[in-house]
């Protein structure tokens, strides 16, 4: 039995044996192939997530660049619209700092109390002129005149302002208000003209006579803030209104004052005159180390004393200030012929008058003068008959005898010598020729009535024109013989 048995398990063994190995190598084949499957299924997870995540990163990397584009054409977008904001911002601060770079504070204000206090005076001096009625008159014209100027200078540079008309709003300045300060200087202006000329011209019943020739530096503050008023204050608001009226003669009367400067002068009374000793005498501009300016009645305003050192402050100075004003008033009234020729003349005589500035070191010579002035007056003389109106019977032998002045004997022609001898010649007498050239006349064609006008020349002028002409001529020139008791 147990061989049997032994031989059973023999022979079983091998059966056994052969079945655990077919069982254990299906197995084997079996987790080969799930393996393999499970490899090739994770193989495939992995590579779709591989794809999914590269997709990702492409996408992402996609809308990076997207984003990054995006911000920077909002940060462009947004700089270009800070840069216009912060452009028309700088514009606007530049022009409102260029209207307050005049001011050191608030803009200057007409009060109201200013205004009443200068018609107060000026009906004061109205009624009865008095040293110390006039010379208030004068201070508080001159102070009110100067923020009135300042005034008007802030509403033109705020009318040249693009912005809406805001800087022209907070100055808070109405036509209303400029209109009746202009009023209350015009009247001050006015009242002091009218007392100067009196004085000056010794008027009947003047008032402070003898200022002239006894108060000759006080005169001198009063004529200054006249001039003053008349042409840097009140013809900037008549520019602005366009009112070429009321513009043209304060301008006038500027130049009336103007010319009623050399009539200032000290007069030694007759008990201190020694015999044949000279006369000492000083005129309105002879102030130690030239300080009219600086000590004048005005010398605290200072708008002012900057006109002053410009236009009053030397006889110079005059002479370029009167030229200067003919000027403005020939744009006002082109074709009114009296103006052209007061304007030559000034201008033919402006390099003599400003020569003692020129000696001292004062101002530049004025190069090439004479060949202007010769231009200024041929333009005029082609133009005398056809283009202006209302010429003076003077006006063309004075253009002739200006030619003759300004021309060098050497370059004189004989047609210029005849016009020369024309000239002459239409005067009779000396006496004849002092009243149509030396004395005030009247504005003809109704321009300015009733308004002073200037003689056309000085004596010293009259003197150098018949100079100049006797030496083209000759002494014994007949046509210089009637004016002889001139020369």
């Amino acid at each position: 039995m147990w061989p049997t048995f032994v031989q059973q398990s023999h022979t079983a063994a091998p059966a056994f044996h052969c079945s655990t190995c077919t069982c254990l190598l299906s197995a084997r084949l079996v987790h080969m192939r799930q393996r393999r499957f499970s490899a090739r299924v994770s193989g495939a997870a992995s590579s779709a997530a591989v794809a999914r995540d590269s997709a990702v990163k492409s996408h992402s990397r996609y809308w990076r660049r997207w984003r990054g584009f995006g911000i920077a054409s909002g940060c462009f977008v947004l700089c270009v619209v800070l840069y216009v904001c912060l452009g028309n911002s700088i514009m606007f601060q530049s022009s409102g700092q260029q209207l307050q770079r005049r001011r050191p504070g608030k803009y200057p204000v007409l009060a109201e109390r200013d205004v009443v206090a200068l018609e107060v005076a000026t009906s004061q001096v109205a009624n009865l002129a008095t040293l110390p009625t006039l010379n208030d008159l004068v201070k508080s014209a001159a102070e009110l005149g100067a923020v009135y100027a300042q005034v008007l200078e802030q509403v033109v540079a705020a009318q040249e302002v693009e912005d809406g008309g805001r800087v022209l709003r907070e100055l808070g300045v109405s036509q209303n208000h400029l209109s009746s300060g202009c009023s209350s200087l015009r009247r001050a202006a006015d009242v002091c003209y009218a007392k100067l000329k009196a004085m000056l011209l010794q008027e009947a019943h003047a008032e402070l006579h003898m200022a002239p020739t006894s108060l000759v530096r006080t005169t001198y503050g009063w004529m200054l803030g006249n001039i003053y008023l008349y042409s840097a204050v009140l013809p900037e608001y008549y520019l602005l209104r366009d009112d070429s009226t009321s513009h043209a003669l304060v301008l006038l009367r500027s130049i009336n004052v103007l010319s009623w400067s050399p009539r200032v002068h000290t007069v030694p009374s007759s008990e201190m005159r020694e015999p044949r000793a000279a006369v000492a005498t000083y005129d309105l501009f002879n102030w130690s180390g030239g300080a009219a300016c600086r000590r004048g009645l005005l010398s605290h305003v200072p708008h002012a004393k900057r006109f002053c050192e410009s236009s009053f402050s030397s006889w110079s100075a005059v002479a370029r200030r009167v030229a200067a004003t003919y000027e403005e008033l020939i744009v006002l009234h082109p074709t009114y012929a009296p103006l052209r020729l007061h304007y030559a003349i000034s201008f033919a005589f402006l390099a003599m008058d400003t020569a003692a500035d020129v000696a001292a070191g004062g101002t530049q010579a004025l190069e090439g003068h004479p060949a202007k002035a010769l231009k200024v007056i041929r333009s005029d003389r082609s133009k005398l008959e056809r283009t202006y109106r209302h010429a003076d019977a003077a006006h063309g032998p004075v253009l002739a005898l200006l030619e003759a002045f300004l021309t060098p004997v050497a370059l004189r022609t004989a047609d210029q010598d005849a016009q020369l001898v024309a000239a002459l010649r239409e005067w009779g007498s000396c006496a004849e020729a002092q009243a149509a050239l030396l004395e005030a006349t009247s504005w003809p064609g109704g321009v300015f009535p009733g308004e002073y006008r200037a003689p056309l020349l000085r004596d010293a002028q009259l003197l150098h024109l018949l100079a100049k002409a006797q030496l083209h001529l000759g002494d014994d020139h007949a046509a210089l013989q009637t004016l002889r008791l001139c020369l």
